[in-house]
């Protein structure tokens, strides 16, 4: 999805944050990454390689950050680049702070074993408090700049996902988050009145299912009067969708009053227990947690299928394949 927050980062701040990675990658070789291992033994931290950076990949610049041991690696090296700065490293630590809480966003928002549809909104809500809380903090002015700019763009490009009706409802239907989970009291209402039409729409597909149909006549509906049949029959019908609206509009408020289950829970494992007390809204919520809040779930998908199908493993069936690949996902 969704929160890639590369295109919500100022590009100079990402290169200053790239460039102390790229001061040691540039003369990449074994002895220089030997190195780089013998200078985080002996400062005792842990033994951790240059992350390559990736365009697409705005965390791959994000992690890059290892300013001792790859100053100290830089020392004994003749080189032209000059090295950042005191000053340009407090500019990244700042901006490293800012960065924090998108960083555990993409990775929250990047799992496959529990729900993340759920979680985008919930999560703009607290990327917001987050940097709101940072900015009162003493910074330069570049990262306050940066702050800025991202509290910016993420009104700007990201609450408009609260208004989406597949967001919307995966967040209600998480008994983590409910109503609380919105950051606009208006949104969350209209919310509100789509999961209702929804429970409505299925309540209303269970009856018509569960009718039998009967030979009646204008006769049987207006009591032997041809006259009155039409007005009869929409009176009926009115009072059938009435009784369905206010099935749906109970089950619904029922939910939501009551407690959020705590964030730790998994609801699928509360939509499980509560199955037959609200048959309507757990088959909505098998419809709506299941979605992925990314790509990246799909793509990892891709990149195993790459393994699995290669040059010496060509003639793999589509079966044998798919197979393959459900046990390596579900194993």
């Amino acid at each position: 999805m969704m929160l890639d927050s590369g295109h919500l980062c100022p590009n100079w701040i990402l290169m200053m944050l790239s460039l102390q990675g790229s001061h040691l990658l540039a003369y990449s070789s074994v002895s220089l990454k030997e190195k780089l291992t013998q200078v985080q033994l002996h400062l005792g931290l842990a033994n951790m390689k240059l992350m390559q950076e990736v365009e697409t990949r705005w965390n791959s610049t994000y992690l890059m950050e290892q300013r001792e041991p790859v100053g100290a690696a830089l020392a004994g090296l003749q080189h032209d680049v000059s090295f950042l700065t005191a000053e340009e490293f407090n500019i990244v630590g700042a901006c490293l702070s800012l960065l924090s809480p998108f960083f555990d966003a993409t990775v929250e928002l990047s799992a496959e074993e529990n729900v993340s549809a759920s979680k985008v909104v919930p999560l703009v809500k607290m990327l917001e408090h987050t940097l709101q809380e940072e900015m009162t903090k003493p910074a330069p002015a570049a990262a306050l700049e940066m702050g800025n700019q991202l509290i910016r763009q993420l009104r700007e490009k990201l609450y408009t996902l609260q208004s989406m009706s597949i967001m919307s409802l995966a967040t209600l239907l998480d008994p983590q988050f409910k109503v609380i989970g919105f950051f606009s009291q208006t949104k969350a209402t209209e919310a509100i009145k789509r999961l209702t039409s929804e429970c409505a729409t299925i309540i209303r597909s269970k009856q018509s299912r569960e009718e039998i149909p009967q030979a009646s006549t204008s006769h049987d509906v207006t009591g032997g009067s041809k006259l009155w049949h039409r007005l009869d029959t929409s009176v009926m019908e009115a009072q059938k969708t009435q009784n369905v609206t206010a099935d749906a509009t109970v089950e619904v408020q029922r939910y939501l009053s009551e407690p959020n289950i705590s964030r730790l829970e998994n609801p699928l494992e509360y939509w499980e227990r509560q199955k037959f007390l609200y048959q309507n809204l757990y088959r909505l919520a098998l419809a709506f947690l299941c979605t992925p809040a990314s790509s990246v779930p799909c793509e990892r998908v891709f990149s195993k299928a790459g393994e699995v199908v290669s040059k010496k493993r060509n003639r793999l069936k589509p079966k044998t394949v798919e197979k393959l690949l459900f046990l390596n996902k579900n194993e």
